[in-house]
C-alpha cells in the first residue's frame, strides 16, 4: 500500500523550511535542533542595521564606530555573524565591496605587535615575526589597497584586561588606523569593552555606545522563543504561554543564550522522551537533570 503523506497542516506549528523534518529518524532530528540559525529581535536587527550604514557611509576624516556590549551569552557572536553572512550575499550579488570588511578577534593577551598580526590574519596576508614597525607599514598598507571600511573587532573586553600602559598603547593604535585610513570600528564585548572606550576621551567622542538588553518580561522575547521552537522538529505543538515563560525565566533569568541553549536541550529531551513537545514541567526536569549530572549528583 502506498504510504500517504501527512496533511500539511499537521505540521502547522514548524518553520516551512524545516517542516518536511518532522516525519524524519530521531537522528536527523536531533541534528537539525542544533544547527545555527537567526532570530529576528529589533536591538539584533538594529545593530545588524548600524553595521551596514557604516560600510556604506562616504569616507570621512573622522569616521563614526561602533561599541556594542552585554553580558557573555547575550548573542554578541550571532550578531556579528548575521551581519557578515548578509554583507557576503550583497558581495555575490555586487552590491557591496568584496573588500570593505574585515573581522577579527582580540587575542586573549593583546599588545601593539599582536592586534597588528591578527589583522593581517584576517586579512589572510602573511604574519611575519617582524618588528612593530614594520607590521605597522604593512597592516597600513593591506587595509588601503583592499579598501576596507569597517574593522569589527569580537572579544574586545581583552584589550581592557591589560595593564594600564599597554591598554592605551593599543587604544592609540586603534586611533591612529582609524585616522591614519578613515577607518570605522566596530567592538564587541562584555561591559569591560564600554569602560574602555570610556577611559579614552578621543574614542568615547567617536563610538556609540549600545547595550544589549537582557531577555527579561519583554514581547519580543516571547516571539524570539516561538521563532526558535518553530525550527525544532517536534510532531506535537508546544503551548508558548506564562506558565511556559515563567518556567525558562526561572531556570535561564535574563540570559538568551542560555534560554535558547536549553531550549534545544528541552527539544531533544522530548523527541528521545516520545513527549514530542516542550512543557513547562520540561524546561524543570530538564533543569533539575543538568543540575544533577554537574554536582555529580
Amino acid at each position: 500500500m502506498k504510504r500517504r503523506n501527512p496533511p500539511d497542516d499537521v505540521f502547522a506549528h514548524l518553520h516551512p523550511d524545516i517542516r518536511h523534518l518532522a516525519t524524519a529518524d530521531d537522528e536527523t532530528r536531533l541534528r537539525a535542533i542544533i544547527t545555527d540559525i537567526w532570530l529576528t529581535y529589533p536591538a539584533g536587527e538594529m545593530v545588524v542595521s548600524q553595521l551596514f550604514e557604516l560600510v556604506r557611509m562616504p569616507r570621512r576624516l573622522r569616521m563614526p564606530s561602533l561599541l556594542v556590549y552585554a553580558p557573555p551569552n547575550s548573542g554578541k557572536s550571532r550578531i556579528i555573524r548575521r551581519f557578515l553572512d548578509l554583507y557576503l550575499a550583497q558581495v555575490a550579488g555586487e552590491a557591496c565591496d568584496p573588500g570593505a570588511v574585515i573581522c577579527i578577534q582580540a587575542p586573549p593577551t593583546v599588545d601593539e605587535k599582536r592586534l597588528y598580526m591578527e589583522i593581517l590574519r584576517g586579512l589572510q596576508a602573511a604574519t611575519p615575526d617582524a618588528t612593530v614597525a614594520r607590521l605597522r607599514n604593512m597592516v597600513v598598507r593591506q587595509l588601503e589597497a583592499r579598501k576596507v571600511q569597517l574593522l569589527i573587532i569580537d572579544e574586545m573586553q581583552h584589550i581592557f584586561d591589560q595593564r594600564p600602559v599597554a591598554r592605551q598603547v593599543v587604544l592609540n593604535t586603534l586611533k591612529y588606523l582609524s585616522n591614519e585610513l578613515s577607518l570605522a570600528i566596530a567592538g564587541f564585548g562584555s561591559g569591560e569593552a564600554r569602560a574602555l572606550i570610556k577611559s579614552d576621551q578621543h574614542l568615547a567622542q567617536r563610538f556609540d555606545v549600545v547595550g544589549l538588553p537582557g531577555w527579561g518580561k519583554h514581547s519580543w522575547v516571547v516571539d524570539v522563543i516561538r521563532q526558535r521552537v518553530a525550527f525544532c522538529p517536534l510532531r506535537q505543538a508546544t503551548t508558548i504561554d506564562r506558565p511556559f515563560m515563567d518556567a525558562l525565566r526561572g531556570v535561564c533569568h535574563e540570559a538568551g543564550g542560555r534560554m535558547l541553549h536549553h531550549l534545544e536541550q528541552c527539544a531533544r529531551a522530548a523527541i528521545q522522551s516520545g513527549e514530542e513537545r516542550i512543557t513547562p514541567e520540561l524546561i524543570l526536569e530538564v533543569f533539575t537533570n543538568g543540575e544533577r549530572v554537574e554536582n555529580a549528583v
